[in-house]
């Protein structure tokens, strides 16, 4: 009985300690996880390769971690590795107020490339917002917008002609979208488009979370001789579900950033 009693120990010992042993395995998985996230967040963009040398682990398992965050929606698995997730989507309202100071430079850099006499054509955004701010209110051209905020701004400015994109409003942005948006486009074909930006980054290109949005856009880049796009910090590196087109379609790309 005794010898029995000792085995019965000695079972339930060594599964206490397998339990104990997987509950390790899993927080250093969180924490490695954990890690994965921070280096993205400094660096932009991660390579599995290059990951598994750095934290000591295969690169299957690098990839079955970027797998797992990328399903949890915490970064965007790539070919290579990943870049991280664009910026949340807010109400216009919202993004007026954020990151303005920045906007401003751009806003003024962008500025100076539309010139007198030139059709303009600015899509949503509040970077693109900045944009018509910071114009001469005395400069003579054609601005065709379908941002509500943009057409009532341009207001103030006696001499320039506005052309409006009518569609249906998305209320978030304060832009029309749709169809009629796009069939209106077939009829122009303006000197100079700014692209509002939602993700950008070197290996997947520009990017956004809205198909109908990613189409208009594709579609005002086509009838447009050149594209400039204003980008903020945030945005560079990150990417979204649905590619507009590659960071070299864009004529004139502006950005406060050395990255």
């Amino acid at each position: 009985m005794l010898f029995l009693f000792r085995r019965i120990r000695y079972n339930v010992i060594n599964e206490t300690t397998n339990i104990g042993e997987g509950e390790a395995m899993k927080m250093l998985k969180a924490e490695r996880q954990d890690k994965i996230l921070e280096i993205l967040s400094v660096e932009k963009k991660i390579i599995a390769s290059e990951l598994s040398v750095r934290l000591g682990v295969s690169e299957d398992t690098i990839r079955r971690d970027i797998k797992e965050l990328d399903q949890r929606g915490l970064l965007k698995k790539v070919h290579s590795g990943a870049v991280k997730n664009g910026p949340l989507k807010e109400d216009f309202d919202v993004r007026i107020d954020l990151n303005q100071e920045e906007k401003i430079r751009l806003a003024k850099k962008g500025a100076e490339l539309i010139k007198a006499g030139s059709v303009v054509l600015i899509d949503d955004g509040t970077t693109n917002y900045q944009l018509v701010k910071q114009l001469d209110q005395h400069i003579r051209c054609t601005i065709i917008t379908n941002s509500i905020p943009i057409i009532l701004l341009l207001r103030d400015y006696p001499n320039v002609d506005v052309i409006t994109l009518g569609g249906n409003l998305y209320k978030s942005s304060m832009a029309t979208l749709g169809y009629e948006v796009i069939k209106q486009l077939d009829s122009l074909h303006p000197d100079l488009y700014f692209m509002g930006i939602y993700c950008m980054s070197n290996e997947v290109g520009i990017s956004h979370s809205s198909m109908e949005e990613c189409q208009l856009k594709q579609k005002m880049l086509s009838v447009s001789y050149q594209t400039a796009a204003l980008v903020t910090r945030e945005k560079i590196g990150s990417v979204s579900n649905y590619v507009i087109c590659k960071t070299g379609d864009i004529t004139y790309l502006i950005t406060d950033s050395d990255q």
